[in-house]
């Protein structure tokens, strides 16, 4: 798969580029009590608390797409993670929100 060059990508497009490529990196930031309640299968739990001490485990070279309950500290993380040289960080609108409204409807929302 190509890099994505955006630093947004909506969870309809994420989904595509999933189909495509089981393997990309989607990084799920959010705390364990929310994951408790919705997660998508083959993410990468790293929560926010945690990015500083654990980035180094992601691949710098391919896309990293963040995703929290809703948009705002996935944004933070990209923001934090491109300061940190890794430039293909992508953030996923909408977060976990808007995948279980608009792509999984078997993933609960809370």
């Amino acid at each position: 798969m190509e890099l994505y060059k955006s630093s947004e990508i909506t969870v309809h497009k994420l989904n595509e580029l999933r189909d495509e490529n089981k393997k990309i990196q989607i990084l799920d930031v959010r705390e364990d009590t929310e994951r408790e309640h919705a997660f998508i299968k083959g993410t990468i739990h790293m929560k926010l608390s945690e990015i500083a001490s654990r980035y180094q485990e992601l691949d710098k070279n391919k896309n990293i797409f963040v995703m929290c309950h809703a948009g705002t500290r996935s944004q933070a993380v990209c923001k934090w993670l491109k300061s940190q040289g890794y430039e293909h960080c992508v953030n996923v609108l909408g977060g976990i929100d808007a995948w279980a409204a608009l792509i999984d409807r078997n993933i609960r929302r809370y």
